[in-house]
C-alpha cells in the first residue's frame, strides 16, 4: 500500500484531457459546419465573377 496515489491527481487531470480533446472536437465540427454553410456563396461568387468577365470582354470585343 506504500504505492497508493492520490486518487485526485490523476482522475482530474484524465478529466481535464477529456474536456480538451471534446472541446477540440467540438471547434472543429463548427469550423466544418461553417465552410459547408459558405460553400455555396463562394462558388455562386466565382460564377457570377467568371459570367462578368466574359460579358466584359464580349463588350470590348464588340466596342473595340
Amino acid at each position: 500500500m506504500a504505492d497508493q496515489t492520490l486518487p485526485d491527481e490523476p482522475s482530474s487531470l484524465d478529466i481535464r484531457e477529456k474536456l480538451a480533446h471534446i472541446d477540440q472536437m467540438l471547434a472543429d465540427h463548427d469550423r466544418k459546419r461553417q465552410e459547408i454553410r459558405l460553400a455555396p456563396l463562394v462558388l455562386a461568387g466565382m460564377t457570377s465573377g467568371a459570367a462578368l468577365f466574359a460579358a466584359g470582354a464580349a463588350f470590348m470585343k464588340i466596342v473595340g
